[in-house]
């Protein structure tokens, strides 16, 4: 009997196989009026070339080839702008991730590891994406292609957000539109920086995506992706740990809305029954998680799991002020949204909600609404407790897709939203009315928004009026919009809307990247000034995969944060730099969650307690001890040694405060050491530099040794003279510095609040000491 092939029960193994591949590459019946009783090896088969170019054209089929131009375009476009950035912007976290990547590329270890040691960190993805870019290659060059990846990784948010805006509003145009309105938003320049956002970003939408396609079609398989993209999340940003808590809520608020039972005990029952039946595996997954969050807390580790972050996880998580700052955190978004998408967006996720058209915009409204609370109360006590009093909407806006994505449902929706609109427009309003509006020089990083604050100041002429005017905005672009949809067709008013909010918010977005890329940055350097060849010498020198072990020391007068961006600098663009040593726990110049290596000395023979690299770098000012070894060369204030192994001092300062300064009423002590086989006596030349405090007339000091000695007032410009000592053989001489004189100084440079402190007084300051090569017989 004559069937088609795939319709008959009787097919054979081998025919029904043939007719799977024919089906889904051809998608036509397979074999219809074959002979199904003819043996296999008699029917004729594809050629296997015809099956694997039929398979690709199957797949070309598939692939959108105008979303792919768009990302491209877009990327190419946010590259010209990100590769113009030549210098850091954001410390310290720049210089997190870049050493980060910089140890995945020079040890092959993905775990991450900072000056040698291995640290908590969990937002690892991104410096992943970043190390092979700095293998075995200088900083600068290898800054400037991390920015140029960073534009088509972060507008790859764009790919995520056109299949969920196709999803969601069944528009076949809209989610081109919505796709690229995803990438030209306010915050994007924040591509131009080595900052976790870079893939953030992209990973939240595909990491919502993944949890809205389990949402509406519940199998093993959609699970299984939601887990795997909620874990790229994770990594890509601790903060998306939350997305873990969101899911369960969403889910089980999407299920109950569309449970039938006889009373409403019974719904809430069923509904429970339902979503676990539904989603075993992932049920499954989340008792383990459980388990091991329970083990975790028992043994106290529960907030170690958040890496760098665990400090988030203690205390109270729900400070006093949330309600008001929950208020504020929505003003900025709405603010970089044009104000109307925003209030519409929200309107119509409320609305659906409560009244859902289909049951996928329902799903979609409910995670979009789960995931904005979750993160807007994330993000809000993060601020109470740690923002220092600032708005971190850089936090927030991963949030725009959803918004604009709702933004386009409203507009292509049948009936238009009432009471939700009303809500929407309510808390915008509130917002506005608390929301702090600061006048920042620079481009914000925490908040890009911040960028429109000069106008609205401008034209509210306080910050009040400028409160009002974005409360009277508000509500009369919601006017205006409800005026306009009683007069113009539903297409009309679609078009003249999308307008406005693209050109609102592109508007935005030029004025956000002109702040960046025009004003000087952070570091007082213009942004755009190519640092090749400036700050990178010691890698030049020595090779950016050699092992170079930094000694920060605060050799600019009086000046805190100068001295310590001085040795970002010297970290930051030389690769080389990959330990930082501290004496006594004095000042680090190194970001306090960096491992140090902590120096100590013997004060008999000058050795070292560790030999941690067979290169350092000392302030050429420095004056607590110097590391005996050839130098290399110097620059930009800084010297290069190749240290003798194992390390010792070649000279060693004590009774002198860590920064130089005399300790009132105490002789301090330079002692210089006998050089390693040293036999008999050596005369040695020590120069001392020497300054007082400003605004004080120059005090005497004298100096002293067992050969020489020196008497001289100092002021506020140093002055200097050669002191000559006899050092015996294995042992060492001493020289002695004599300030009687003292009065209030400058605090303790070791950090910032001991610097601002003022609590201490200091005499004369010691701002160089250098021993010479040459030696004499005694």
């Amino acid at each position: 009997m004559s069937e088609p092939a795939g319709c008959g029960r009787k097919v054979t193994l081998s025919v029904r196989t043939a007719c799977l591949v024919e089906t889904v590459q051809d998608r036509v019946g397979c074999g219809a009026g074959e002979n199904v009783d003819t043996p296999p090896a008699a029917r004729e088969f594809p050629p296997r070339d015809g099956l694997f170019t039929t398979s690709l054209a199957a797949v070309a089929r598939r692939i959108d080839f105008a979303l792919i131009a768009l990302w491209f375009a877009l990327a190419g476009g946010l590259a010209l702008l990100t590769s113009q950035v030549a210098d850091w912007y954001v410390m310290t976290d720049e210089l997190l991730y870049e050493r980060l990547a910089i140890s995945i590329a020079s040890l092959g270890s993905p775990f991450p590891h900072i000056h040698g040691e291995l640290i908590e960190n969990v937002n690892q993805l991104y410096p992943l994406l970043l190390a092979p870019l700095f293998h075995n290659s200088l900083v600068p060059p290898a800054l400037l292609d991390a920015h140029v990846l960073n534009a088509f990784v972060m507008s790859s948010a764009c790919l995520p957000t056109f299949l969920l805006a196709r999803a969601v509003t069944e528009s076949r145009r809209l989610p081109y539109l919505l796709a690229a309105s995803s990438v030209c938003i306010p915050w994007i320049p924040l591509s131009s920086m080595l900052m976790t956002e870079v893939v953030a970003y992209p990973a939240f939408v595909w990491a919502v995506l993944a949890v809205y396609r389990a949402a509406v079609s519940p199998k093993p398989q959609n699970d299984t992706v939601m887990i795997i993209a909620l874990g790229v999340a994770t990594l890509a940003r601790t903060q998306f740990l939350v997305l873990f808590l969101v899911v369960p809520i969403a889910f089980y608020v999407h299920e109950l809305a569309f449970t039938d039972a006889p009373s409403r005990l019974s719904r809430i029952r069923v509904a429970w029954r339902d979503l676990l039946e539904s989603h075993r595996l992932l049920s499954a997954a989340y008792a383990i998680l459980a388990v091991a969050a329970v083990v975790l807390l028992a043994i106290g580790r529960l907030s170690s799991a958040l890496g760098t972050y665990s400090v988030t996880a203690e205390g109270n998580i729900l400070p006093s002020g949330m309600g008001r700052s929950l208020l504020e955190h929505l003003a900025p978004l709405g603010l970089g949204l044009g104000i109307l998408p925003f209030v519409l967006g929200v309107a119509w996720l409320l609305a659906n909600i409560v009244r859902p058209r289909a049951r996928e915009q329902h799903a979609f409204a409910v995670v979009a609404t789960v995931t904005f609370a979750a993160l807007l109360v994330e993000v809000t006590s993060y601020d109470l407790r740690f923002g220092q009093g600032r708005l971190h909407d850089r936090y927030l806006f991963y949030l725009v897709p959803l918004v604009l994505i709702a933004f386009a449902a409203a507009l292509r929706a049948d009936r238009r939203p009432h009471w939700s609109l009303f809500i929407s427009v309510t808390l915008m309003a509130l917002a506005f009315s608390f929301v702090p509006v600061v006048r920042y020089e620079k481009f914000n990083v925490d908040s890009p928004v911040a960028v429109l604050n000069d106008a609205l100041l401008d034209a509210g002429g306080t910050v009040d009026g400028a409160r009002v005017l974005l409360g009277l905005a508000t509500v009369v672009a919601v006017l205006l919009f409800l005026f306009a949809a009683a007069f113009l067709r539903r297409s009309q008013l679609t078009v003249v809307v999308l307008v406005f909010a693209v050109v609102a918010v592109s508007s935005e977005t030029a004025l956000a990247f002109n702040r960046l890329l025009t004003v000087d940055g952070t570091s007082g350097r213009p942004i755009t000034l190519d640092q090749g060849g400036v700050f990178d010498w010691i890698d030049r020198k020595v090779g950016p995969t050699a092992k170079v072990t930094m000694v920060p020391y605060p050799i600019l007068y009086g000046d805190y944060w100068e001295n310590v961006a001085y040795w970002w600098n010297v970290e930051f663009w030389n690769a080389s730099v990959q330990r930082a040593a501290t004496y006594e726990q004095a000042f680090t110049g190194t970001p306090e969650t960096f491992p140090t290596t902590e120096l100590t000395f013997d004060r008999a023979t000058g050795r070292a307690n560790v030999s941690p690299s067979a290169y350092a770098v000392q302030g050429i000012a420095e004056t607590r001890f110097r590391l005996a070894g050839a130098q290399l060369g110097d620059d930009r204030g800084v010297t290069l040694i190749a240290v003798e192994k194992p390390w010792r001092a070649a000279w060693l300062a004590f009774d002198l405060y860590r920064d130089g300064w005399t300790v009132p009423k105490v002789v301090g002590k330079i002692r210089v050491f006998a050089a390693p086989g040293q036999t008999q006596p050596k005369m040695r030349f020590v120069t001392i530099s020497v300054r007082g405090p400003n605004d004080v007339p120059p005090r005497p000091f004298h100096v002293d040794s067992n050969a020489s000695s020196w008497a001289a007032k100092a002021g506020e410009q140093p002055t200097s003279n050669q002191i000559s000592v006899c050092v015996p053989p294995r042992g060492f001489a001493d020289v002695l510095l004599h300030a009687p004189r003292y009065s209030p100084i400058y605090g303790d440079p070791r950090s910032e609040a001991s610097f601002v402190s003022y609590a201490r007084s200091g005499g004369v300051l010691v701002t160089g000491i250098a021993l010479a090569d040459e030696t004499e017989d005694c």
